[in-house]
């Protein structure tokens, strides 16, 4: 019996240390049948920010707080949306880029099967779908972005439709490695909108891919490519815009700033910009790939903690709200001047976990961990290069990690990564809070804001 009990030890011992390196390997989250009426910190959304905040949670609360923490997330599946580029210019599954949502949000947390439809935080107070009413200490908003492809008239009604597509929907993904590959002369169009959107190199990724694979079937020599961006560059940070503008230049691709995509009329195969100045012109494509405007959920927007914009008015430093000082937001539905990029939010949720558990402390002049404004963009130049663009958000300047490597240039050990280890990376180490970012699996150093001692004073009366 004492052998057959120390098997079990052991069994039970390495099922554990399985457990610890990997999240696939885990038990799986279960929802609850009814959320409590108060929890010590309730985050909206089950996304890459909502799970990073939730996961680095756990691993510093006492194993007896852990059901005081709410996830509140009513999808099935978590996307690992960076996935979708390869996707669509590479012909990857897209089911590759999904993974049930049990196996993402921390086993231990309240998952809260619900939306969240409005906020109260006069009241430190949410209200769900269903009717129920949920207090918090601490509210963390990390409810990502929504795609509008009804905001562009005639373009939802021709997605999928007459050569055109969209990497930027789980639904047409596939769509547009069909659409590259029937490609065999014409003119095919690239756009990207005067909005925020996810990842913001990923419009151009995809025309790289597509060019390449052009290239590769013999057929570029009959396809003219036309890359069209609201923005007033192709890229925001300066040093790698000018190297992706040399990269388009080589490649014969046509660049357009200042032009933004207002109507697509599918079956006539015409897409309409319009300019900066207001003036319209129609083209015609073969091959039409859409990048939609995005913004912030309407239960974000229409929200007391919302800025002018519609995202979440946070302190572009602490992730704090600029108002109330229970309330966080991190990621994309936020209002940091960032790139809203997965690179980012791995460098914001360290600082968000600790600012979390200063407040939880009661502590408010401890809650005052920085994010620097760190971004990064994998740039996929064709099907073996990378452009691994790490840059600061706040500053535009370049900050690369790989010296001396120039990353202003493709690789494939960058490519290689991309294709092969960061989905990985994701999967496995991110729902257990052990992935950040460049950091790599070390918890990152964190520094702090100084506050002036009205800040101060400010703080410790609120």
């Amino acid at each position: 019996m004492a052998q057959r009990s120390g098997l079990g030890l052991v069994a039970g011992g390495t099922r554990r240390g399985i457990a610890a390196l990997s999240r696939q390997w885990s038990a799986a989250a279960t929802p609850v049948e009814k959320a409590m009426g108060k929890y010590r910190v309730a985050i909206i959304g089950g996304g890459s920010a909502g799970v990073s905040v939730a996961a680095q949670l756990l691993r510093k609360l006492p194993a007896s707080e852990h059901s005081r923490v709410a996830v509140i997330e009513p999808r099935d599946a978590h996307l690992y949306q960076p996935y979708w580029t390869m996707v669509g210019g590479l012909g990857l599954d897209v089911k590759n880029s999904a993974r049930p949502m049990n196996m993402m949000i921390p086993a231990g947390v309240h998952w809260v099967k619900d939306k969240c439809t409005t906020f109260d935080p006069e009241n430190n107070r949410i209200t769900l779908a269903g009717g129920q009413d949920i207090e918090y200490d601490v509210l963390v908003v990390a409810a990502g972005l929504v795609q509008h492809f009804e905001m562009v008239p005639g373009l939802k009604e021709t997605m999928g439709k007459n050569g055109v597509a969209s990497i930027y929907s789980h639904e047409f993904v596939p769509k547009v490695w069909a659409n590259i590959q029937a490609m065999k002369s014409g003119k095919a169009i690239f756009t990207n909108p005067a909005t925020a959107v996810n990842c913001g190199g990923a419009p151009q990724k995809i025309c790289y891919l597509a060019e390449d694979a052009w290239r590769s079937a013999g057929v570029r020599g009959d396809i003219d490519i036309s890359f069209y961006t609201a923005t007033p560059g192709i890229f925001a940070c300066p040093s790698y815009r000018i190297e992706l503008e040399k990269i388009m230049k080589a490649k014969g691709i046509h660049a357009n700033v200042k032009m933004n995509l207002v109507e697509v009329d599918g079956d006539a195969r015409l897409a309409t910009f319009e300019s900066e100045g207001g003036a319209r012109v129609s083209k015609s494509f073969d091959f039409l790939h859409v990048t939609p405007p995005m913004g912030a959920p309407d239960f974000v927007k229409n929200s007391p903690l919302a800025n002018a914009a519609g995202f979440i008015d946070v302190d572009m430093h602490t992730c704090r709200h600029t108002k109330y000082p229970d309330v966080y937001s991190l990621g994309d539905c936020s209002a940091l001047p960032t790139s809203k990029t997965y690179a980012a939010i791995s460098s914001q949720a360290p600082a968000v976990v600790h600012n979390i558990l200063a407040t939880l402390e009661q502590k408010p002049e401890n809650a005052t961990a920085t994010y620097d404004g760190y971004a990064a963009c994998p740039i996929l130049l064709g099907k073996s290069k990378l452009m691994l663009a790490e840059f600061n958000g706040y500053s535009m300047e370049a900050t690369p990690t790989f010296w001396p490597i120039n990353q202003h240039k493709g690789w494939w050990p960058f490519f290689f990564m991309k294709r092969c280890l960061f989905d990985r990376f994701y999967w496995h180490l991110m729902p257990l809070g052990r992935w950040f970012g460049k950091h790599t699996i070390f918890e990152p150093p964190l520094k702090h804001k100084q506050l002036k001692p009205v800040d101060s004073v400010a703080m410790a009366t609120n």
